[in-house]
């Protein structure tokens, strides 16, 4: 989990602590269709970044996104949003970085194959440049979804580093 810190103290502000709360829904078994999972990083008295992650239906990358644009809490977060290479689909800007990870194959759960859509919303930046945020918001996003995927009892590669 060190990359993560080191992820962590390259786009989050500069505080003499953090508190991480994290919430999860899990899953009874791979014929469950419910998960979600939520982690909230403050510091200062404010809310730095969300990770949030749910289970759903697998769809194609245009009405993915768009849904997932539609998760943020700031708008402006997603403006930019740029394609990187992880999971079925992944996308990116200096404030929020989304992936959809295969989870549950067709015939396992009621209504064919189920992904995980995982984001990482920075709420409060740092001093790096934008390049060195988007970049620190992949790594951090590709580690959340490892472990949220593992933690979801999925049955599919997550395909998150290739």
């Amino acid at each position: 989990m060190s990359s993560a810190v080191k992820a962590l103290t390259k786009v989050l502000p500069e505080e003499s602590s953090y508190s991480f709360d994290e919430n999860a829904h899990l899953r009874v078994d791979v014929t469950d269709t419910n998960y979600e999972y939520s982690c909230f990083v403050s510091g200062g008295g404010k809310q730095l970044l969300v990770v949030e992650a749910r289970l759903m239906e697998d769809e194609p990358a245009k009405s993915w996104t768009q849904w997932v644009k539609g998760t943020a809490a700031n708008a402006a977060s997603t403006k930019s949003l740029t394609p990187f290479t992880a999971g079925d689909k992944a996308v990116a800007s200096s404030m929020f970085a989304a992936i959809f990870v295969p989870c549950t194959s067709a015939g396992k759960a009621p209504g064919g194959q189920y992904n995980l859509s995982v984001s990482t919303e920075l709420k409060q930046a740092g001093n790096s440049s934008d390049t060195a945020v988007r970049d620190e918001l992949i790594k951090l996003t590709k580690t959340a979804s490892s472990y949220i995927h593992a933690k979801a009892k999925c049955d599919m590669t997550p395909k998150i580093d290739e």
